[in-house]
């Protein structure tokens, strides 16, 4: 995995949301300046920030772009869910 490619991704995503709409209109010629692999081209496309986040991206990053590719509504709980694997967990002792 190119851990520090996708995070340059999601990076960039944060700090200019319109290229969100670039990679959303041409995916591969988006990601062909980037050496990202075809697992992690179909966790971007899917918005799997889970698989991303297992495979050591960080997870800042993820939550901070979650947002941006998905809507706030619902954040932080639409994400939380998907971070843990479609369960929103309570807190232990709760």
């Amino acid at each position: 995995m190119s851990v520090n490619a996708v995070e340059r991704i999601l990076w960039e995503f944060g700090n200019n949301p319109e290229l969100i709409g670039r990679f959303r209109s041409s995916p591969d010629g988006y990601l062909s300046s980037y050496h990202v692999t075809d697992e992690e081209k179909r966790a971007l496309l899917e918005t799997d920030l889970k698989a991303l986040a297992e495979q050591g991206v960080s997870t800042l990053l993820t939550m901070s772009v979650w947002p941006m590719l998905n809507g706030p509504e619902g954040m932080p709980f639409a994400y939380l869910e998907h971070m843990n694997g479609g369960e929103l967990k309570a807190p232990p002792g709760a």
